[in-house]
């Protein structure tokens, strides 16, 4: 007779497969997945902060207190191109610098322009966050 796994042997399975690394922590492929990830839906964030289309609230979370309040401040003052149009990012890349950091570069357009984008990216217990932040 085939013994019968309960949900209290699943459960202990589970616990005994986690290490205490947040859960987006992996091979450095699933790593590089989850800075690209963080990278892309962050940045997006930060333009249209930059553009007056959101709150610099929201990224509270995901920036470091230094570039948190670097953004805030270019987001009052005229980021580069202002003027030309809502910003709209173009390219993206991500290289990883370590087993949980990545250095991330691209692109944005506003109207017929096209500008430059960097950023550092660290995991913490909390998950990724910028912690450097450039427009050019």
């Amino acid at each position: 007779m085939p013994s019968h796994s309960g949900p209290t042997d699943r459960a202990a399975q589970r616990r005994a497969r986690h290490d205490g690394r947040p859960p987006s922590y992996g091979t450095d492929g699933e790593t590089g997945s989850a800075a690209s990830r963080f990278a892309e839906s962050s940045l997006r964030l930060v333009l249209e902060v930059l553009d007056g289309r959101r709150s610099a609230v929201q990224l509270r979370r995901l920036a470091t207190p230094p570039v948190f309040a670097a953004i805030e401040t270019l987001a009052r003052s005229a980021p580069p191109g202002h003027g030309l149009g809502p910003a709209t990012l173009t390219k993206l890349g991500v290289e990883l610098t370590g087993p949980n950091s990545a250095e991330v570069y691209g692109s944005y357009r506003r109207g017929p322009r096209v500008f430059a984008v960097a950023a550092c990216v660290v995991l913490q217990r909390a998950g990724w966050q910028l912690t450097a932040f450039r427009v050019l």
